[in-house]
This record gives C-alpha cells, structure tokens and sequence, in this order.
C-alpha cells in the first residue's frame, strides 16, 4: 500500500512538473495564461464531481486562446484532495448565510433536507469559488512575472559567459 501511494506522489508531482515548464515556455501572454489558470481554479473548485474535467477539455477545444496547460495545471492542482476542504468551508458559509428559505418540494422530509444542505453547499461554493478564481488569476500573473525575469537574467548571464 505504501508503495502504491509513493507511486501515486510521484505521479503528480510529474504531472505538476510538466505542466508547469510547458506554461512556462509558452510564447502566450501572461494575461492569457494567468486567466487560463484562474478560468481552470473556477471549473476544478466548483462542484461538478466527475464532470470538471471534461468540462475544462470542452472550453479548451471550444476556445483556442486559452492556455491548455494552465487549466490542467489547475485541474491537478485543485484535485479531489485539495477541494475538500473547500467543499466543507463552502457548505459552513452557505449555512451561516442562510440566504434559501426552507422548502417544503417533496413527500419525505429527508429529501427536503437534503435539497436544503445542497443550495446552502451551492450558494457557500460561489461565495468562495469566485474570489479564489481570481486570486489565482493574480497569483498565478505574479508567478509567471517573476520565472520569466528570471528566465532573462539567466539567459543574460549566459550571454556575457559566452561573449567572455
């Protein structure tokens, strides 16, 4: 078992890797792939369980500016394990806003309560879901300025080697 999830650690760290040189050696527009990631954050964070994925390779095909990379890179991020707390601090915030009236829809009481528990989840989930998109889309603009001077200053450096 041990052995299994060492696999599976290395797997996604690979995967995290890849992505991430990918975006970094795009010739797209820190805009464009800040706005990627944040466009990924939103699908992967917002509760579409099964669905993010295909959800994030539809409006990849659909929309060619969008960095293909970036919205992987944030399916991977924001991966079963790292939106459930979120998911439990979404449902918290959509109970303490209590912005849905109790709805009297069907026959047994437990569907009424679970059709309850789902709009506080769905309401919690936008309250959060949104300002975590677009800071990742500030975060995401922040990162990408500092690797690409960085990137010059190296690529700088090796210039003034070479002409030595």
């Amino acid at each position: 078992m041990l052995k299994f999830l060492r696999h599976q650690k290395n797997k996604y760290w690979f995967r995290l890797k890849r992505y991430l040189m990918n975006i970094l050696k795009s010739n797209k527009s820190d805009h464009t792939i800040a706005w990627s990631y944040s466009l990924g954050t939103f699908i992967a964070v917002f509760p579409t369980p099964g669905f993010s994925t295909f959800i994030g390779l539809g409006l990849i095909a659909i929309f060619r500016q969008i960095n293909k990379m970036a919205v992987l890179l944030a399916m991977v991020v924001w991966n079963a394990v790292t939106v459930v707390p979120v998911y439990w601090f979404s449902f918290k915030i959509g109970q303490n806003l209590a912005l849905t009236d109790e709805t009297t829809l069907f026959r047994f009481e437990w569907a009424n309560n679970l059709l309850q528990y789902f709009k506080d989840f769905i309401v919690g989930n936008l309250f959060i879901t949104i300002p975590i998109s677009i800071l990742s889309y500030f975060i995401a603009k922040a990162l990408l300025k500092k690797s690409r001077i960085a990137r010059e200053k190296r690529s700088n450096a090796k210039l003034k080697a070479v002409d030595k």
